[in-house]
């Protein structure tokens, strides 16, 4: 029995690579269109001190979390 050149059995390869990049770039265009849609705080300090405004006068239990996107805060009510 002679070694022959390798064979490759799974063809759809290039079609999953192609449709996983699409993937990636419909969710990274989610992601910038959910943080343009957001308030943006410049310092953690000034989203505490929202998510503590948004307590007292609402109710709402936000805490804050540093964006990748845009290097700002936001909040978020999502449990850690």
């Amino acid at each position: 029995m002679g070694r022959g050149a390798p064979v490759c059995h799974d063809l759809a390869m290039p079609r999953d690579i192609e449709r996983w990049f699409a993937d990636e770039r419909r969710r990274s265009e989610a992601r910038a269109r959910a943080c343009r849609t957001k308030r943006w705080f410049a310092t953690e300090a000034e989203a505490r001190a929202a998510a503590l405004w948004d307590r007292t006068q609402f109710g709402e239990r936000r805490r804050p979390y540093r964006c990748e996107l845009c290097d700002g805060w936001h909040l978020t009510s999502a449990e850690r």
